[in-house]
């Protein structure tokens, strides 16, 4: 029974996030976003502090390095902190256009590599056919972000909800199989007992 609980509850928390995604996709976001952010300026605040305690054993190429970094963290940060706050509608769109940013680098790349293959005659296999899918998902992306984020968070949404459902149904059954297993035992105990007489 102990080890059915937490699985009871952690569907219920899937199928709550479920619906709270459904329902305030922007809000969930936000919070999903904004708890990114914290985490960056966190991390980058420990970084700091590590660099100042450790600046005797870091060279300084290290902790230049190690310094920066940090910096960057906080500021990315931030900036998705005050983003998320002050336009929340934005982020998946800049998400979105670094994903199709992604894609056109590697048609790019693909078809810089299928010259250098063909040119010395070597196979290219998939490889124009791999540049030709990067840049119309990144064409895709690039022209239609906000639907395609829509779609994306209600598909996550929905199958997260659903395995929040499966879970909370597997939890019931085995709570009742555990609950008829243990009233089974208990007659078979009592009835040797009485035979035992």
């Amino acid at each position: 029974m102990r080890r059915i609980i937490p699985l009871l509850i952690s569907g219920a928390l899937m199928v709550f996030i479920g619906l709270y995604m459904i329902l305030r996709p922007s809000g969930f976001l936000t919070v999903v976003i904004s708890a990114f952010g914290v985490y960056e300026v966190i991390d980058g605040v420990k970084t700091l502090i590590a660099v100042y305690k450790l600046r005797e054993a870091f060279g300084s190429f290290v902790r230049s390095i190690s310094f920066g970094k940090s910096l960057v963290s906080m500021i990315a940060g931030l900036a998705v902190i005050i983003i998320a706050i002050i336009a929340p509608n934005l982020i998946p769109t800049v998400i979105v256009y670094i994903i199709a940013a992604a894609f056109l680098f590697s048609g790019l790349v693909s078809i810089v590599d299928l010259l250098a293959l063909s040119k010395n005659d070597i196979p290219t296999g998939t490889l124009g056919l791999e540049a030709v899918l990067s840049f119309v998902f990144a064409l895709i992306l690039f022209l239609f972000p906000n639907f395609l984020t829509g779609i994306v968070m209600t598909v996550f949404a929905a199958i997260l909800f659903a395995s929040g459902i499966v879970m909370i149904y597997g939890s019931i059954v085995a709570m009742l199989h555990a609950r008829k297993i243990r009233k089974l035992m208990g007659n078979s105990s009592v009835n040797s007992f009485q035979d035992v007489d």
